[in-house]
């Protein structure tokens, strides 16, 4: 046999399992991680579990472990921990949670001006590795030398304890909107979205779908993920009210809110994605992040 039929045996071979093994995919049962954010909700608008799929909901940090140690087959995951992991995930390719601008729900909270918090202790929540090293891009960005401290999110008691408090979710899009006084005083607020534009006139992207490499999404699931999407943003009044009764918020605020959202990854999200990647991992290349083709 020469080299040519050989190779082409090899080629057709390979093929042939890379079909029987997403066909394989598609008949397990597939376990979708759905993130309990507010922002997240035109996502999963009336999607529903269904033979052959399940859901499993937490807040970001508690799903990137589950996907990386195989609890769930694919998720929103926060962009730094798909950075991070890249040489193992790849996200879906029009999927995303990007603002150009102020996104109202990663926040910090502080009692002194910005310039000001050199030398100072900064709660920092546990539940979003992202938007602390946003937090410390941009506090490097203005050679502010601060102590970030991993705290349960609560802002009075991070606020009491701490010159400022980071907070993500649902927690800092109802502290913003309230801007209520923490022991008789009101604290400052910092919009790290627009902080990050301000800093590189792109949009920043805060999360993707991914899953792992050698864990390829269904047609069916994907299929379903857009439908569910193209379903939520055409509803996304409806959307808004029941997001705002669960927060006791109004409802054009949530809807204000939620439409402020990039969700389909578009280029400009991409270079976001990549300028916050050359900032936090100095080995990064962009050709090291792969989307399926699906």
């Amino acid at each position: 046999m020469n080299e040519f039929a050989a190779k082409w045996q090899q080629d057709a071979a390979d093929d042939a399992k890379d079909t029987k093994k997403r066909a394989q995919t598609a008949m397990q049962q597939e376990r979708l991680g759905i993130v309990r954010y507010t922002n997240v909700a035109p996502l999963h608008w009336g999607l529903v579990p269904w033979q052959g799929a399940s859901f499993v909901r937490g807040v970001p940090t508690e799903l990137n472990r589950k996907l990386l140690e195989g609890e769930i087959d694919l998720t929103l995951i926060s962009s730094y921990e798909f950075l991070k992991r890249r040489l193992e995930l790849k996200a879906l390719p029009d999927f995303s949670i990007a603002t150009l601008g102020p996104v109202y729900s990663v926040m910090l909270f502080h009692w002194q001006p910005w310039q000001d918090l050199a030398g100072k202790r900064i709660a920092v929540t546990t539940h979003s590795a992202t938007s602390v090293k946003l937090l410390e891009i941009l506090l490097a960005e203005a050679a502010i030398d601060a102590e970030l401290v991993p705290v349960e999110p609560d802002l009075e008691r991070m606020l009491r304890n701490y010159d400022a408090a980071l907070l993500i979710g649902d927690s800092a899009l109802t502290e913003a909107v309230a801007q209520r006084d923490i022991d008789g005083h009101r604290p400052l607020l910092t919009d790290l979205g627009e902080a990050w534009y301000r800093l590189t006139r792109l949009p920043f992207t805060f999360a993707v779908w991914a899953s792992r490499k050698d864990r390829p999404p269904s047609g069916l699931l994907v299929k379903r993920l857009r439908a569910a999407r193209e379903q939520g943003l055409g509803q996304l009044a409806e959307v808004a009210r029941a997001e705002a009764g669960r927060l006791n918020l109004s409802p054009v605020v949530i809807q204000r809110y939620l439409s402020n959202f990039r969700y389909y990854l578009e280029p400009p999200d991409r270079d976001g994605l990549i300028s916050f990647a050359e900032r936090i991992l100095p080995s990064f290349e962009p050709g090291e992040l792969e989307f399926w083709d699906i």
